[in-house]
């Protein structure tokens, strides 16, 4: 009975107040919520007694007080959910508790209707550091596939525990995120456009063949214990000094037995062997150093690498990574992965601006040299792990065998002057006066950094910056920079600028192309999308439809899946979990290696739910494969992480799983690992995470001084006389913490099997730990293992919102770019069912979200 009144009240919520929209509100709060009030909650929250300080024995509720609101909507969630009246107590009939629910509902869209000037209406939402700096790229005709600064880390992070970053209810814009993004907007502007006069390019070539036949005519002694050879390198353009160039490496003898010696990296036909360099700071395993004679450090770097790849089976490709590297410390500015045949080399290019690398410039300038550093950075697939009967010492052991890195050629060279694109600065014309070049370059680039039309009045504006700075005595271009940089900085560049209006209005041709192309690639428009609008074509649905048809079918649509997936999930906290995948000590001479393969590895558990995501988009695979399918979407590393064979190839791709990765995200180890917070007692995080990210069931915070179950069996060792079990139990067994835990605790065994990575749990002699997974639902739905717990998420007709009801209003809310109220319930329903009936998958939702009402409208 309880189960089919909740599933009436859910059904009939959204429909029974319009039925009875002619009675006020105020006359139906007396004649309807007052005596369920009385009947079922006035005992427990009235003038007598008031469970957890609140009270429903007042007058009419006003729920633009917010503390009100959270109480009303409070009681809605749980009396939808079956959980108030509590257990025990008498049960309202399912017209009592619709009419009710209806009017919370009611009055909840009344108020925000006079709290925000409509219902939808979302605050000004301002773009992400991620956001902006991907748009003031495009606006300077910048892009740098391979550059390994991630500048969006510059800017202050935006903190959206519960929520999205691009919730414009909860962002904030301090004084601290305006210093910066100015900062970073005068580097990417000079960048962009280098002061002239403009110097020739300094370039320097290599044959690494030539180098190896000098090297090997040479003694064998290599010059120091880290330098095996040197030679010079003439520059190709007349005038420069000469350069060197060294291949470096430990080569301090040959009863190290970890490193061959450096002769046998030097092949006369195919050039410089590199194994593997973990290092970032220290001596390197193996590298190239490049010594410039003088110190670039402004303009655009870029290296041109001939090179191929040897790879071992079961091994990994090798990546090419170059660095900036002082002190025994390097600074990665570039890496790309080798994937060519040694037999059959190709050029691989890598570019970085030099003013945007965060190197030690004081001291390389005090050096007076510039040093870059060309190596390997492929990490480990696996450690190797130490034979427990292996007693020889950690230099007696000889490493397994390494992919290769080929490069037969080198080309390094510094481009002052990158190529302008006309759309940012205009070329000059005879006759024309500075004062008209710059009108005609603001003319061109505002609407690129708006993302519409610039009135005259907005282009005068900048044009006086502009004179404002000439009159000065600065140049034309420092002048048009300085316009340039206040434009990327404007209001009109950090929002999303919405008009607001009394009346709720449809989105303009421009306002609607922004809110597509940051939703899908987290960018700025582009030019056809621009066009679009500039013909008012967006605004019909069918090409709206297609334009984000265009948009998703684009690679940039990993945007999305990134943002969106990472922060549902909570993903980027397994990047700052101070324990180890794997314990140094059970490895054999990788001291080095394990922390790189760590990095690495970590980096690979967080993208894996995001390419998931992305492979049901691409596909339009059912929402609920998300927590029910029968495939993973991995990499070589995280192949062999899970014990899964025949995958090769740093791509991630889905390949069938095996019995205990079924399950997508449920049995993915970076929601594992984001779930357990690092902690080998885990149980109640792991409930905590799978209530609130997978049914979307919000859970209070825990009082500040209740301790972490590993914390508590430490501090009392009676503790440990307990099962797992038994001490979730005691643990829950005050009345004052049972009630979240009475729906929390059920669900903390789901991922008994898995420990805090992810993996399988093993014994010390490694077989499979017996684990029990059975549990409840939060509504007592009982699950005997976590096969049938993914079952249960996905049934339709369950008292308890399921899987797809949670994700649907967290994929809204993303897609909106602000929390959800009352408003989009109708919205929301009317998108699911529309859904559910064409059987769609997730990009059919997408689409729905996209061209529902909300959306559209401001």
């Amino acid at each position: 009975m309880k189960h089919l009144l909740t599933i009436a009240a859910l059904i009939m919520t959204s429909q029974a107040w319009s039925a009875s929209a002619e009675q006020p509100l105020e006359s139906a709060y007396a004649d309807k919520v007052v005596p369920f009030l009385k009947q079922h909650c006035i005992s427990c929250h009235g003038a007598a007694k008031q469970e957890g300080t609140v009270r429903f024995d007042g007058p009419m509720p006003d729920l633009i007080d917010a503390k009100l609101a959270e109480q009303w909507l409070t009681a809605k969630r749980l009396m939808a959910q079956g959980e108030m009246p509590p257990e025990g107590k008498p049960r309202p009939t399912a017209d009592e508790l619709t009419n009710v629910l209806a009017w919370i509902d009611a009055v909840a869209a009344r108020a925000a209707t006079v709290t925000r000037g409509g219902i939808g209406r979302r605050a000004l939402r301002r773009l992400t550091p991620r956001e902006y700096v991907s748009t003031a790229l495009d606006v300077l005709g910048l892009t740098f596939p391979h550059f390994a600064t991630d500048l969006s880390k510059r800017l202050p992070t935006d903190t959206a525990p519960d929520g999205f970053t691009n919730d414009s209810n909860q962002q904030t814009t301090q004084p601290l995120l305006l210093r910066r993004s100015l900062d970073l907007a005068e580097q990417l502007v000079d960048v962009a456009l280098p002061e002239e006069p403009h110097s020739s390019p300094i370039r320097y070539e290599m044959d690494l063949r030539e180098f190896v036949a000098q090297a090997t005519e040479k003694p064998s002694k290599p010059l120091s214990i880290f330098a095996a050879f040197r030679d010079d390198v003439p520059a190709a353009v007349d005038g420069e000094p000469p350069a060197s160039l060294s291949l470096v490496g430990r080569w301090s003898g040959p009863n190290n037995g970890r490193r061959p010696q450096a002769t046998t990296r030097l092949d006369a036909k195919r050039g410089i062997l590199l194994a593997p360099n973990p290092v970032i700071i220290g001596n390197p395993m193996e590298c190239l150093t490049f010594k410039f004679p003088l110190v670039p450090d402004r303009g655009l770097l870029r290296l041109r690498a001939r090179a191929g790849a040897r790879i071992p089976a079961r091994e990994t490709a090798p990546v090419l990574r170059l660095s900036i590297a002082r002190e025994f410390t390097i600074v990665p500015v570039g890496e790309i992965v080798v994937t060519a045949p040694s037999d059959d080399p190709a050029e691989y290019v890598l570019e970085a601006p030099l003013a945007l690398v965060d190197a030690d410039w004081k001291g390389i300038n005090r050096d007076g040299h510039l040093v870059l550093q060309i190596d390997n950075a492929a990490a480990l697939m696996t450690p190797t792990l130490r034979e427990p009967d292996d007693k020889r010492k950690e230099g007696e052991i000889p490493l397994p065998t390494r992919n290769e890195l080929i490069v037969s050629s080198l080309s390094v060279e510094v481009v002052k002057t990158p190529s302008r694109s006309p759309a940012l600065l205009a070329s000059a014309k005879e006759g024309e006066t500075e004062r008209d070049r710059a009108r005609r370059s603001l003319q061109s680039s505002l609407p690129r950094a708006f993302r519409r039309p610039a009135s005259p009045s907005e282009v005068d504006a900048y044009l006086g910056l502009f004179d404002a700075e000439r009159a000065r005595g600065t140049s034309f271009l420092a002048a048009y920079k300085a316009s340039l940089t206040a434009a990327l900085i404007s209001p009109q560049t950090f929002y999303l600028i919405e008009p607001k209006e009394t009346q709720q209005r449809p989105l303009t041709a421009w306002e609607l192309a922004s809110r597509l192309s940051y939703l899908a690639w987290g960018t700025a428009p582009d030019d056809e999308l621009r066009a679009r609008a500039a013909n008012g074509s967006l605004l019909q649905e069918d090409e709206l439809r297609r334009q984000l048809a265009r948009l998703l079918d684009d690679p940039r649509s990993y945007a999305l899946c990134r943002e969106f997936a990472r922060q549902w999930l909570d993903l980027d906290s397994v990047l700052h979990l101070d324990q180890a995948t794997v314990l140094d000590r059970l490895t054999i001479n990788q001291k080095e290696d394990v922390p790189w393969y760590e990095d690495v590895l970590r980096r690979d558990l967080v993208e894996e739910a995001p390419r998931l995501f992305e492979e049901l988009l691409q596909k339009n695979r059912p929402v609920e494969s998300l927590v029910n399918c029968e495939f993973v979407v991995i990499n070589d590393r995280l192949a062999r992480f899970y014990g899964i064979d025949g995958v090769s190839g740093h791509q991630f791709r889905a390949v069938p799983a095996p019995t205990d990765r079924r399950g997508g995200l449920l049995t993915q180890a970076g929601c594992i690992a984001a779930g357990s917070h690092g902690r080998e007692r885990a149980e109640i995080l792991r409930g905590v995470y799978l209530i609130e990210r997978i049914l979307g069931i919000d859970i209070p915070t825990p009082p500040g001084n209740v301790q972490p179950l590993d914390v508590q069996l430490n501090i009392d060792k009676n503790l440990r006389k307990l099962s797992p079990r038994e001490h979730v139990e005691a643990h829950s067994s005050v009345n004052t913490c049972a009630v979240c835990h009475q729906r929390i605790d059920p669900l903390g065994f789901v991922w008994d099997q898995y420990d805090l990575f992810g993996r399988l749990r093993r014994d010390k002699e490694g077989k499979l730990v017996a684990a029990k997974t059975n549990g409840k639902l939060p509504d007592k739905t009982p699950f005997a293992d976590i096969d049938e717990f993914r079952k249960r998420l996905i049934e339709p007709s369950s008292t308890t919102p399921r899987f797809a009801d949670a994700f649907n209003r967290r994929l809204y809310a993303y897609v909106l770019g602000r929390s959800l109220d009352h408003g989009d319930d109708k919205h929301l329903s009317s998108i699911q069912s529309t859904t559910t009936k064409t059987e769609g998958g997730l990009r059919d939702l997408l689409t729905a979200m996209v061209l529902s009402e909300p959306f559209r409208n401001k």
